[in-house]
């Protein structure tokens, strides 16, 4: 009797153990750091250039982190264009993520701006709408 309440205590432990292991945290799911892999447009994919795929969104724990931003410069190649803060939050079925920077007026910085962006987890990809008809797809590295 004594092995047999045993045993059920063990497979109880595990099964427990199992599914709480199964199940992956929304929350902790974006954390880490998204390259721009590519757009979509009126359903047509479009991969970006290498050097766009340098671009990232890093996502913290803490609900900070960064926007960074490469584009071609000719005759300089790819550069880094922008870094920009970021808070996200989950709200029980999509990110926020608001991106910040300031903002200037012929030269002199006087005003910020902020970005705001929903999106969500699917088949590896985070999509976020950035207009009527387009998605940016990012991949986690």
């Amino acid at each position: 009797m004594k092995k047999l309440i045993l045993l059920l205590s063990v497979l109880l432990i595990v099964s427990c153990s199992s599914s709480d292991q199964d199940e992956i945290e929304p929350v902790n799911q974006i954390v880490g750091q998204w390259h721009f892999y590519s757009s979509t447009i009126d359903d047509i994919d479009t991969v970006y250039d290498e050097c766009k795929q340098n671009g990232y969104f890093l996502f913290l724990k803490n609900g900070k982190g960064q926007e960074v931003i490469y584009s071609n410069n000719p005759p300089y190649g790819c550069v880094l264009d922008s870094t920009k803060n970021l808070q996200w939050s989950f709200n029980g079925s999509e990110y926020d993520i608001k991106t910040f920077s300031g903002g200037s007026y012929a030269g002199v910085s006087s005003f910020g701006i902020t970005y705001q962006y929903i999106g969500k987890i699917s088949n590896e990809f985070l999509k976020i709408p950035v207009g009527y008809n387009e998605t940016i797809n990012l991949k986690k590295e």
